[in-house]
């Protein structure tokens, strides 16, 4: 997930048919026709761009809790997607990607006379956009003749939502703290993010990882035959925080072009304000003595530094962690790194900054960490004045490429298994929505849940 996401919008629809519910009420879906649940939760997040991580994020969290016996109605904020041109258009149901559509549509249909808890899984822009994803626009803009009771009204809505949020810095502005604080509970994906969260005053922080499902395609790669060959690879918008350019540095100094090795950098997203642009950035390190020293040259390089532009299908993304063996995070701050969580479902070696998510999925005995040190966040993403992240040197991701080695043999430990499996992740996240519910509601789910188990 990335905080460079997509930015939530209101939306007023809370249930099933469009309007907002009170506990206890009992509406007509349609003429004739009562909910089919009593009670639901709502999932709110931008859920419908196939390739997205933080769309990626919220639908298999959605189908996890949903497969824990939970009755789900996901929703999105804004209802667009991100087209293949890197444009938004709305997002009918018609027009996504088939497997998005047929995995997930379903859960958008789920009728419920009370959505309650009501979970939020957004980038947070900044205090305000939080406030507006949580509070309904009926209750900013209602005049009420008692403010009290509007107070508390508000103060209802923050005490039945979660909010599942991502970071990759060290500290947050006071404001968006206080917010957090309002809410019922605030879940992230790693401890990093929950130390954080913590140190700047929010205590009521739970880590929810994200789930993996074994029977998604990439689990098939489990199994498949090694090679001896290193081939590095890494998946993400080519700017400053995935520091994609500190990487090709890295890697041409790391080895020859007479090595049996090659790098493939998955990017998109080019033009960011003060960052070399892929090509600038190779034709830079081909300036470096180092790498000229090795024996670097344009004439060199086809065969060994692979640069694959723009958005592609699902399955050329497979195809990357099929056809790769050592994937390579070189971020200054990950709250989880989807495309490595990816890559060790695939069974494949891990390159990272321990500075977060990945320091959660890494395997101890075969993956390498680079050793970081807090610094200052890049000033263009216009975070806190004093945030920082996780700095390295060239020299310190260069030796970590050079000893990473090929898997012999692409497999998942157990405890990655047992941690992140679709079914553990569910059976937490529906755990704490229990904790925090009414009884009412706390009796309906269990008997969901036990009615799922039974099934």
């Amino acid at each position: 997930m990335s905080e460079e996401g997509i930015v939530p919008h209101e939306l007023d629809a809370f249930s099933g048919d469009g309007k907002t519910r009170a506990v206890g009420e009992k509406p007509q879906v349609a003429p004739g026709h009562e909910a089919e649940h009593p009670f639901a939760v709502q999932y709110q997040g931008p859920w419908e761009t196939q390739s997205d991580g933080t769309c990626m994020a919220v639908r298999k969290h959605a189908r996890a809790l949903s497969r824990a016996g939970i009755p789900v109605l996901l929703q999105s904020f804004g209802k667009f997607l991100i087209n293949e041109q890197g444009f938004p258009e709305p997002a009918i149901l018609s027009r996504l990607d088939d497997d998005v559509r047929e995995k997930y549509g379903p859960l958008t249909m789920t009728e419920a006379a009370v959505l309650t808890p009501r979970i939020k899984h957004m980038v947070v822009r900044g205090a305000q956009a939080l406030r507006q994803a949580i509070v309904p626009r009926y209750l900013n803009e209602t005049v009420e003749a008692d403010p009290m009771k509007l107070l508390e009204r508000r103060a209802g809505v923050y005490q039945s939502t979660i909010a599942y949020t991502v970071w990759e810095r060290d500290r947050i502005q006071p404001s968006i703290a206080t917010q957090l604080k309002r809410c019922a509970e605030c879940w992230v994906p790693c401890e990093q993010n929950a130390e954080m969260l913590r140190s700047c005053g929010v205590e009521n922080v739970c880590v929810v990882p994200h789930p993996y499902d074994p029977d998604d395609p990439i689990c098939k790669a489990v199994g498949r035959r090694p090679m001896q060959t290193r081939r590095f690879y890494t998946i993400g918008r080519w700017v400053p925080r995935k520091e994609q350019n500190l990487l090709i540095g890295a890697f041409l100094r790391a080895f020859k072009p007479s090595d049996d090795v090659k790098l493939t950098i998955k990017h998109n997203g080019n033009k960011w304000e003060g960052y070399l642009a892929p090509r600038e950035s190779v034709g830079q390190w081909l300036e470096d003595a180092a790498v000229r020293s090795n024996g670097w040259s344009w004439e060199t390089l086809p065969g060994k530094l692979e640069l694959i532009e723009g958005r592609v299908p699902q399955d050329q993304i497979l195809k990357l962690h099929f056809m790769n063996n050592i994937y390579v995070a070189a971020s200054h701050g990950e709250a989880f790194c989807l495309p490595a969580f990816d890559a060790k479902c695939a069974g494949n070696a891990l390159v990272h900054v321990a500075y977060g998510g990945t320091d959660a999925f890494h395997d101890e005995h075969r993956d390498v960490k680079v050793p970081y040190y807090m610094g200052p966040v890049d000033k263009s993403y216009k975070w806190e004045d004093d945030a920082q992240w996780a700095s390295f040197d060239l020299e310190a991701l260069t030796q970590a490429l050079r000893e990473a080695k090929a898997p012999e043999a692409y497999t998942l430990t157990p405890q990655f298994r047992q941690r992140f499996h679709e079914s553990s992740v569910g059976a937490l996240m529906a755990e704490r929505i229990v904790s925090l519910a009414s009884p009412a509601v706390v009796e309906y789910f269990k008997s969901q849940m036990n009615r799922m188990r039974g099934s």
